[in-house]
């Protein structure tokens, strides 16, 4: 059972390869790691290990699947309880070749009444079988121990819907915060993101500061026990104390690689274009400017 049949076998062959393959890692005696593509049968695997589970005599509120979406959560559940409740009611001789199939060999009488029971047994069970997502998971366990977890004990997660409302609220404080004159600095540092990110891209910071808020709040945290934010941001960079503008500027230049401006301002007129002509444009002002600053900015436009 180790090797495949080979190319030149038949359908017939690759079938009952397959199927035997499917019933070794089916078998809930063996751990298992099964790899394959989309559609090929993982699922239909795992559902068959489910119900060989409880043919064994697990109980079902032993046994946790978990998956990565809501909907292959649903399918594998409805999968497994399907299969169930049609052995509830299958003649016994159809229901002796369905076990047969599953597990390679024939059932005895007594297995045979233990899959009739399977159905309401798994109904009847408190919490019944436990098919749900990884996050479901998760939340579980963070709602069972909230001491250890250091996590509210009535928290609740926070879906997409509610983020969006969550995140537009948020906004709409931001620019009633900074139309106020109590607090100048916000209303500078709010006028500079307007400038460089306009109203589109206010939207689109504002959902990556919320995306990045775990990584934001330590070093938020971190630059006012110590010099301060701007002391933090130079040294995270690695700009000096008293570097200013002008110097941080002229350090950019002569670009890396790149010594040979005159080559490729050419280079990109003849292109013909008129993207390759504007980069050649901003490139050709970079050349021409008189202080690191206006060369800068041009870079910025070039790049």
């Amino acid at each position: 059972m180790t090797d495949d049949p080979g190319t030149n076998a038949s359908p017939e062959d690759w079938l009952s390869w397959t199927t035997g393959r499917q019933r070794l890692a089916s078998d809930p005696a063996r751990t298992v790691w099964v790899s394959a593509n989309a559609g090929s049968g993982k699922t239909h695997v795992l559902t068959q290990r489910v119900v060989r589970l409880l043919l064994a005599g697990a109980r079902p509120s032993a046994i946790l699947c978990l998956t990565y979406t809501k909907a292959a959560a649903s399918e594998m559940s409805n999968r497994v309880f399907a299969r169930l409740a049609e052995w509830a009611v299958l003649p016994e001789a159809a229901l002796a070749a369905e076990i047969a199939e599953i597990e390679g060999v024939r059932p005895d009488a007594l297995k045979i009444a233990v899959a009739r029971r399977l159905f309401a047994h798994a109904l009847e069970t408190p919490g019944g079988l436990k098919i749900q997502t990884i996050h479901a998971f998760c939340e579980s366990l963070l709602h069972r121990f909230p001491l250890e977890a250091n996590v509210a004990g009535h928290f609740s997660v926070l879906d997409d819907v509610a983020a969006a409302t969550l995140l537009a609220d948020a906004r709409r404080q931001l620019l009633t915060a900074t139309a106020s004159r109590e607090d100048p600095a916000l209303s500078e540092a709010f006028q500079t993101v307007l400038e460089i990110a306009d109203d589109s891209g206010l939207e689109k910071l504002l959902g990556e500061i919320v995306s990045a808020r775990h990584a934001i709040r330590p070093f938020l945290e971190e630059a006012r026990r110590n010099d301060g934010l701007e002391a933090q941001l130079r040294a995270a960079y690695g700009f000096a104390p008293d570097a200013g503008a002008e110097t941080i500027a002229a350090e950019v230049w002569p670009l890396a690689g790149l010594e040979d401006l005159a080559q490729l301002v050419g280079i990109a007129r003849d292109d013909g274009g008129s993207r390759a002509a504007g980069f050649a444009d901003h490139l050709q002002s970079a050349v021409e400017a008189s202080d690191a600053v206006s060369r800068f900015s041009a870079l910025e436009s070039a790049f």
